[in-house]
């Protein structure tokens, strides 16, 4: 029930349904709570469409200029330098997977140096513990040997240090069941 402002020396007088000054269900303290909650999430939302659509394109990166220097690198006469010195280590016996399979592995390292300081127990730890991890159809597959040496000569480099590892060379290798 609305109460209408009464006017000086009059009495207020309830309003009637009928009343067309009566005021909405709602009060004016709600109308105010709304837009005050309304009115940012519509500025941001309008300010973000105005930038998001308005915004200009990146622009395009400059060609690069690449002068010819093809024939200096790729020319017949380069080759990579040889390694000074092929140390051939032990056979390496290790029992491959669950079933008792054995693999009998022979490695010879290229360094770069003639008289390197490698910790060959260091290293065959490294590799042993490689292979030990590895499963008997993965030591099958033929495609996996690339694999597998890339990842001795990186276990290899880690042991010796970068510059002192040029290749992990297999020369033996047998799977036995």
């Amino acid at each position: 029930m609305a109460i209408m402002k009464k006017k000086k020396g009059t009495p207020a007088a309830p309003a009637s349904a009928g009343d067309s000054n009566a005021a909405p269900n709602s009060s004016p303290q709600k109308n105010g709570k709304l837009l005050t909650i309304l009115s940012p999430v519509l500025i941001f939302g309008a300010t973000f469409g105005a930038t998001w659509f308005t915004k200009p394109s990146a622009p395009l990166p400059a060609p690069i200029e690449i002068e010819d220097h093809t024939a200096a690198t790729h020319s017949a006469e380069w080759t990579p330098p040889e390694p000074e010195y092929t140390l051939a280590m032990d056979p390496m016996t290790i029992t491959a997977g669950t079933h008792g399979q054995i693999l009998r592995l022979g490695i010879a390292i290229e360094v770069w140096e003639k008289d390197p300081d490698i910790d060959v127990a260091r290293l065959r730890d490294a590799f042993t513990t490689y292979l030990r991890a590895l499963e008997p159809s993965q030591l099958a597959d033929p495609s996996f040997h690339m694999r597998m040496k890339r990842a001795l000569l990186h276990r290899a480099r880690v042991v010796t240090g970068q510059d002192v590892i040029a290749n992990v060379l297999i020369t033996d290798f047998l799977l036995t069941s």
